[in-house]
């Protein structure tokens, strides 16, 4: 999809296909909606007011070429009540534009979005290109016929004050480079396990390093691992044939490269069978998401390098797979993690936070600003927020909220859970430090907590996305989300 803006406001001179223009509740209309009429004896205002053009938030009609000198086709949307024309109902607008688009098989068109109203002319700037790439996205890798493409090609965009279109323009460019670590941590995460594997992950990884040179890459084989002293992690993969691999992308765009990195960690179960705490068959093909926080750190480690941000970035994807067979770890064994902590396992599916607890010590030799663990870890997140929030959790509360902040601006909503000393109680080991599931009550937060004693020397967050990362049912597949929370996040440290 190409876009550009143009200053030009003169609607009738635009030679795209089709032009979009809003409409709204009320006898005022923008300039726009005049100038047509007047090349086409008031016809808009006359439909306006006849009621075939329906001025209501979201609905559209669309106007094959007109009579006299407006030769393109007309797309008409309405945008209810100026005064409470805001994000959200602008992101309703767009996603009603390009449904209706799509079905009428328009390849290019000029729209007046931007113009409706000027304090939030860059957010929704920023948020287009993430609205149409979700709209339009795709997986048909493994489809004998292939999806039709999708018809709109190229979406030119007016604006009129010449001061700021610079930064309209920044933040559509924004918006693209979003939209495209979106599509890519999808394309990842949607990838079957068979084919997703710890080593394709490490694969990606180099591929993404060798495109953009301010990106350096290393992967991390079960035998670096081991040296490492990295036993929870590797015992997780034992009972697979798929080698466990960690994969550590580093961006150094701060004019002092030493300085303190933001590091991003991803949870990348390639597939998470419960090990000999095997799952339900049920729903058990959903667990090749279960890599979804890897493919996350994969998609923002893309946008950073575009983005060029001067700060210092790190994403390490956790690649592993977690099968059962005679070399498989068991409940009831007791694991020396990096730190040195004992680990008793009671549950082989609460795996996650065994190659997460040995990630999150590695990182500390980078003196992180702050650690960020992304992990599908728990179904308790599913029960407590649902598929709409992910969960915030950490050991620094301005980190915390800060991450809530940069939630709520990318629409990529967040929620934060408490974690303090009474749920500590519940992964205390008779025969270990700790053991590796507190039980079903606040299951989501025990978790949390268990990462936390690996976390003491730097403020930490972590983003449990069981619940956002993909959707079931007839529209399975990866959302691509927190992608762009923590891209936001990111930006909002320049």
């Amino acid at each position: 999809m190409q876009y550009a803006i143009k200053n030009n406001l003169a609607i009738t001179k635009q030679k795209e296909e089709c032009l979009v223009i809003t409409v709204q509740l009320g006898k005022l209309q923008s300039n726009l909606i005049k100038e047509i009429d007047e090349e086409n004896n008031g016809l808009i205002s006359q439909l306006i007011k006849s009621g075939d053009i329906n001025c209501q938030l979201g609905k559209t009609t669309f106007l094959y070429t007109l009579a006299n000198s407006t030769k393109q086709k007309i797309l008409v949307v309405g945008c209810g009540d100026a005064k409470s024309f805001d994000l959200n109902a602008a992101k309703k607008v767009i996603q009603a534009t390009i449904k209706e688009l799509a079905s009428k098989k328009v390849n290019h068109i000029c729209w007046d979005i931007l113009t409706l109203n000027s304090a939030i002319s860059c957010e929704i700037a920023k948020q287009l290109p993430q609205i149409v790439s979700e709209l339009t996205y795709c997986f048909d890798e493994f489809k004998s016929t292939k999806s039709e493409q999708p018809s709109l090609q190229k979406l030119t965009l007016l604006y009129g004050d010449k001061k700021t279109v610079n930064q309209v323009e920044g933040q559509l460019s924004q918006g693209q480079i979003i939209a495209n670590a979106i599509v890519s941590t999808k394309n990842i995460a949607n990838m079957p396990s068979n084919v997703c594997n710890a080593k394709y992950l490490a694969e990606q990884g180099k591929s993404l390093g060798q495109q953009h040179t301010n990106l350096k890459v290393t992967c991390f084989g079960e035998k670096e691992l081991a040296k490492l002293n990295m036993n929870a992690y590797l015992a997780v993969g034992r009972g697979s044939t798929n080698e466990s691999i960690m994969t550590v992308i580093e961006y150094h765009g701060a004019k002092d490269k030493k300085a303190q990195p933001y590091v991003l960690v991803g949870k990348g179960l390639t597939f998470d069978s419960g090990g000999i705490s095997i799952k339900p068959s049920a729903g058990m093909d959903e667990m090749k998401y279960d890599m979804c926080g890897a493919a996350t750190v994969f998609g923002v480690m893309q946008a950073v390098a575009e983005l060029k941000l001067p700060i210092n970035v790190i994403g390490v994807m956790a690649g592993c797979e977690n099968m059962p067979d005679g070399n498989a770890y068991r409940p009831g064994d007791i694991l020396t993690t990096m730190s040195g902590i004992t680990v008793e396992v009671i549950n082989t599916d609460a795996e996650g936070r065994l190659v997460l607890c040995d990630t999150l010590t590695y990182v500390e030799r980078f003196n992180p600003k702050t650690v960020i663990d992304i992990a599908t870890l728990t179904g308790a997140c599913i029960v407590a927020l649902g598929h709409h929030y992910t969960g915030v959790m950490g050991n620094n509360p301005q980190l915390v909220e800060q991450l809530i902040t940069s939630s709520n601006k990318a629409g990529d909503k967040a929620w934060s859970l408490p974690i303090d000393s009474d749920f500590q109680e519940q992964i205390k080991s008779t025969c270990a430090d700790i053991v590796n599931a507190g039980g079903r009550d606040g299951g989501t937060i025990t978790a949390a907590c268990f990462l936390s004693r690996f976390t003491e020397k730097y403020q930490w967050a972590h983003l449990d996305i069981a619940g956002t990362a993909w959707r079931s049912g007839a529209n399975k597949g990866a959302t691509g989300r927190p992608v762009a929370m923590l891209i936001q996040y990111l930006l909002d440290q320049k």
